[in-house]
């Protein structure tokens, strides 16, 4: 037992027994273990790392979450022997939990990761690809990363899609712009909206390290993908949308916003009029009448 646990154990319970309810196969009390031993922070660092060798998959499991939920970055080498784990599920998390504590060191073996027969080590492992990577690291392998991450977006699995979305991010959506138009057609609601608000981060320059907002070809054809997802059957993907081109002061949708303010929902209305008076004074016009 570390020496901080046995210093604290008269004035507070010992962790030790809810650390050994990380074992239960009852779902809820590793839950409610696991609630109370993230309260130490920080501290119980050095312990959780001693249990990542566990036998049982179920402390693996726990304990990678934990470390992914305090941050520490002494847990980093910890976390990346965990990615030789036999437990697909425990390699998950343990690349979630390093993508949470955006930890360079495991970039190599993250990359190795990105073919994985199963979705849920490729989605993770894109995911935290681009949490992870720092040019300052891994420069020289950037364009390797970068294209993982861009072949990503067309995996057959949606949710490897969102990762590879969320993780181009974190590289401004460098030269996707044409990927994440094609996106809008994808059969997943889920994915067109991620795909959505990518498109107008990339478009309104707010992605980290972004050169700034489009401008050019690029940003009329985002436009006319942005105005055609206003006729998306998806009430969150169409706000989306009717968002994106409000940051972009895309005068170009006014006549499409007209007719969704004239023929949408109550949100429809509400979302499109703000819009239009915000494009109204920045033009010097008058917003048209409003009306359902």
């Amino acid at each position: 037992m570390a020496l901080w646990l046995v210093a604290q154990a008269c004035d507070r319970p010992s962790p030790e027994e809810d650390i050994g309810l990380l074992k239960s196969r009852q779902a809820h009390l590793r839950e409610q273990a696991a609630g109370r031993l993230v309260r130490y922070g920080e501290k119980i660092v050095p312990r959780l790392i001693e249990e990542t060798d566990s036998g049982y998959t179920t402390v693996r499991f726990e304990v990678a979450r934990l470390l992914g939920r305090i941050r520490d970055p002494r847990a980093t080498e910890a976390l990346i022997v965990l990615l030789e784990d036999k437990s697909a599920n425990v390699w998950q998390m343990a690349a979630w939990a390093l993508g949470e504590i955006r930890a360079p060191e495991a970039v190599p073996r993250l990359l190795e990761n990105t073919g994985s027969v199963s979705k849920g080590i490729r989605a993770e492992a894109i995911r935290s690809l681009g949490l992870c990577y720092t040019d300052s690291a891994w420069r020289c392998i950037r364009d390797s990363v970068y294209h993982q991450i861009i072949e990503a977006l067309a995996d057959p699995v949606p949710k490897v899609r969102i990762a590879a979305l969320q993780s181009a991010r974190h590289f401004a959506y460098q030269d996707a712009g044409p990927h994440l138009i094609g996106m809008m057609a994808d059969p997943s609601a889920e994915v067109r909206y991620v795909a959505v608000q990518a498109l107008g981060q990339l478009a309104a320059g707010e992605a980290p390290g972004s050169p700034g907002p489009l401008e050019g070809p690029l940003r009329d054809e985002v436009v006319t993908a942005l105005v055609a997802e206003i006729d998306e059957p998806v009430q969150s993907i169409r706000t989306k949308a009717v968002r994106a081109l409000e940051k972009m002061r895309a005068v170009a949708a006014v006549d499409r916003l007209e007719r969704l303010r004239r023929e949408g929902t109550p949100e429809d209305v509400r979302e499109a009029s703000r819009v239009l008076e915000k494009l109204a004074i920045e033009t010097g016009g008058q917003p048209g009448p409003s009306g359902a």
